[in-house]
């Protein structure tokens, strides 16, 4: 099948956080490039849907800070992936602002937006 993208997509798992109206939804990435990502999560998205993003990249910058990618997005497709997992979601997003940021770790990453 040949790739009809205009932009490259890198295949990352990185850890993303997706904020709607209530808690944030942990989630694993499996491809991003400087248009859109695609992720996987347990609730159920559907297309059309705006959201609030944090990516966590895995590596940190010296002993008092933690890098992320944040913004909004908006849901292009949904699949249903049953493979034993818990997050059986399948959702490709297209990011409509971004931003890279550092944020203080303390244990735990903070995210800032």
């Amino acid at each position: 099948m040949e790739e009809r993208r205009a932009v490259r997509r890198y295949k990352l798992a990185l850890q993303v956080e997706i904020r709607l109206e209530s808690e944030p939804i942990s989630g694993m990435t499996r491809d991003i490039s400087s248009h859109g990502f695609y992720f996987r999560i347990g609730q159920r998205l559907s297309a059309g849907k705006k959201f609030g993003f944090s990516i966590m990249p895995p590596w940190e910058f010296p002993q008092v800070t933690r890098a992320f990618i944040s913004g909004r997005a908006r849901v292009v497709r949904v699949e249903e992936i049953w493979d034993g997992t818990a997050d059986h979601m399948g959702v490709g997003a297209v990011m409509e602002g971004y931003k890279f940021g550092l944020s203080e770790s303390s244990g735990g990453a903070a995210i800032q937006e």
